[in-house]
């Protein structure tokens, strides 16, 4: 197993985005989690196809940042991009974007474990239907000990899922 030092929270906000604009990526070498998001990655095949010398295979950056009138906060994040699609695979991996099914699979098993009959009908109305999480969280507003032990549960179970996955790629973190 490779050990690396990972931020974790890093890790669970990777996990745990739901959008479809936007990809992580973890880096095998520094534990770094990169974000690249569509428009970025649209602006790098932009500049691949203008800037790109293939006798040297290197973008010309500065050339690219002045005609293309990229902003000064983008560089950096357009040369993230640029890294990851260089290594991808090798020094890259891709993070899953959980979605929303393992969110639902989490409420349904909170709901399993509330002891209050009264609270688990609610939050099971709640669930059935469109909304879910937000009808949830709004039910969870009368019981505020029950919907902190809903966050450390949720929390619980995305770090277990984090955990599995860098095992499965023969990661052991460091934190």
């Amino acid at each position: 197993m490779r050990q690396l030092k990972i931020d974790l929270s890093e890790l669970d906000m990777a996990f745990d985005s739901y959008g479809e604009m936007i990809s992580n990526y973890l880096d095998l070498e520094t534990g770094e989690v990169i974000s690249v998001s569509d428009e970025e990655r649209r602006t790098l095949e932009s500049i691949y196809e203008s800037y790109y010398d293939e006798q040297s295979e290197t973008v010309d950056w500065e050339s690219a940042f002045e005609k293309e009138h990229v902003p000064d906060w983008q560089r950096e994040q357009l040369q993230n991009a640029d890294r990851v699609e260089a290594g991808f695979g090798d020094r890259f991996i891709s993070i899953p974007s959980e979605g929303s099914h393992e969110g639902y699979r989490d409420m349904e098993a909170f709901i399993a474990a509330v002891r209050n009959r009264r609270l688990q009908e609610r939050l099971e109305r709640a669930i059935s239907g469109r909304g879910a999480f937000r009808y949830s969280k709004d039910v969870l507003l009368d019981y505020p000990a029950e919907r902190e032990r809903w966050f450390q549960f949720k929390r619980e179970r995305l770090r277990q899922r984090i955990l599995d996955w860098l095992e499965a790629h023969e990661i052991t973190p460091l934190e």
